[in-house]
C-alpha cells in the first residue's frame, strides 16, 4: 500500500515555526503563571521526573533547555536550565527558568525535594519555633467577591498561541 499524502505525523509539522510547534505542546496554568509541557516526555539520564522534549532541527532537545534559549533568551553555554517556578518544583514547566551550573541545579533539586517531603507540621514547627519567629498570625478573611487565589496572565511568547476554549456548550 502507498503511503497516503499528509499521514506522516513527522511531515505534519513541517512548514509551522518551531516556537508555533513548541507552544501547541503547551498549556498555560492561569493560578500557578506556569507554561507547562504537554507534549512528548522522557526521563533519561538516570531521572525519575518527566521531562519534555522537542524535536528540533532532527535532534530531540529538553524542552525546557529549548525554551531557555529561544523563547527567554538566556545562553547557556555550558550551563544547565534550571526549574525556579515560585510554586515548588515542577520539570514539565517552560516559563520559569534560569540558567545554573550543574552543582547549582543538583544542589537546588536536593533542597527542593528535602522541603517538599516535610510535612507541613514541620515546616511550621521549624519557622515559628525554631527560628523565634513566634505563633502565625490569622490571615484576614478576604473581601465578599474577591477571590482568594491570584491568577496570572499569560506570557506575551504564549499569548498568540492560546487554544481558544469553546463555551458554546456551556450551561452557565
Amino acid at each position: 500500500m502507498a503511503a497516503q499524502p499528509g499521514n506522516n505525523y513527522r511531515a505534519q509539522g513541517l512548514g509551522k515555526p518551531a516556537l508555533q510547534r513548541f507552544a501547541e505542546k503547551c498549556e498555560f496554568d492561569a493560578v500557578t503563571g506556569c507554561v507547562l509541557w504537554t507534549g512528548g516526555t522522557t526521563s533519561g539520564q538516570g531521572n525519575s521526573a518527566r521531562y519534555g522534549a522537542f524535536w528540533d532541527d532532527g535532534r530531540r532537545v529538553p524542552a525546557h533547555r529549548w525554551a531557555a534559549v529561544h523563547i527567554h533568551g538566556i545562553d547557556l553555554g555550558s550551563d544547565e536550565a534550571g526549574h525556579c517556578c515560585p510554586h515548588g518544583p515542577n520539570s514539565l514547566c517552560v516559563q520559569h527558568l534560569e540558567g545554573q551550573t550543574k552543582a547549582d541545579n543538583i544542589a537546588e533539586r536536593n533542597t527542593r525535594v528535602a522541603k517538599a517531603n516535610q510535612s507541613n507540621a514541620t515546616r511550621q514547627f521549624y519557622l515559628f519555633k525554631q527560628l523565634g519567629i513566634g505563633e502565625p498570625e490569622p490571615e484576614p478573611a478576604a473581601p465578599a467577591g474577591v477571590p482568594t487565589i491570584p491568577f496570572y496572565e499569560p506570557p506575551e511568547w504564549f499569548r498568540p498561541y492560546m487554544r481558544k476554549a469553546n463555551d458554546d456548550d456551556c450551561p452557565f
